[in-house]
């Protein structure tokens, strides 16, 4: 079920940091080097493999990673986005 504002609002709060609204939620992940970022995308990637919840984008820069979710079958942000970030944060 989608989050309304309030509730995502209040759990992006909890979820280090994780910023967005009703069509998204999403985190920038720095690094001290292009391959140490690539490491963590594979990590995110078989994670979500596992949980069978896929972040919507997952992008690859240069010392960076930026990972977004959004449940497009609830048109919006739910709880399983919200843990699968929270599993994210977890992995560094």
């Amino acid at each position: 079920m989608k989050l309304d504002s309030t509730a995502l609002q209040e759990a992006l709060s909890k979820l280090d940091g994780w910023q967005g609204n009703d069509s998204g939620i999403s985190r920038e992940f720095m690094f001290p080097s292009y391959a140490d970022g690539v490491a963590f995308a594979l990590k995110v990637t078989l994670l979500a493999e596992k949980s069978n919840h896929h972040p919507d984008a997952l992008t690859i820069s240069w010392k960076k990673v930026k990972v977004v979710y959004v449940t497009h079958d609830a048109g919006g942000v739910t709880e399983l986005d919200l843990q699968a970030a929270s599993k994210v944060n977890a992995l560094v």
